[in-house]
């Protein structure tokens, strides 16, 4: 007895999982690669909601922008970049990229999630948005950005003109 409750138990647990994801995904909205622009901190990317006006920017690395600017015009490198490589592991082994997930704005930081699939097995991974992207459109797989991080972002970009509105007034020496 003990052991066929355990049994249904660990199935429940292992079957919540999975609803948890699904659950991410119907918060989330389509986007694609709008531009990409160098500044002197990085590549500053901006996904386009490709329903609708919104937009969210963030700054990746020149490294990761390069390799995304690549995937988008599907031109190699004369040597394989990490993002490449990656690619060619996972075809080797038999996985495809589903999708990419922009979850979070957590403290100034993207998180994603890079969501691969084989034989029918999906499985997660905690990812850099830049990476997650890199990786995601050479397989043209689907970008998607959670709503809350548009919010979020929203939130950030009006920070500023309040802090700057209140901020005390220094004395110079």
């Amino acid at each position: 007895m003990y052991r066929k409750v355990s049994l249904l138990l660990l199935l429940v647990i292992s079957l919540c999982f999975p609803v948890k994801a699904q659950q991410r995904d119907r918060s989330a909205v389509e986007v694609k690669v709008g531009n990409l622009s160098a500044t002197p901190l990085g590549i500053n990317i901006t996904l386009q909601d490709v329903n609708s006006s919104e937009q969210i920017q963030m700054v990746i690395g020149f490294a990761e922008g390069q390799s995304i600017a690549q995937a988008l015009g599907n031109r190699k490198a004369p040597r394989p970049m990490t993002h490449d490589l990656f690619k060619t592991f996972l075809d080797r082994n038999g996985w495809q990229v589903r999708k990419v997930l922009i979850r979070e704005l957590s403290a100034g930081t993207f998180l994603a999630d890079l969501t691969v699939e084989h034989n029918g097995e999906e499985q997660i991974y905690d990812a850099r948005p830049s990476d997650a992207m890199a990786i995601g459109l050479r397989y043209n797989a689907k970008i998607y950005v959670s709503k809350e991080v548009f919010e979020q972002q929203k939130q950030q970009e009006e920070k500023p003109e309040e802090l700057q509105r209140s901020a005390p007034k220094t004395r110079k020496l």
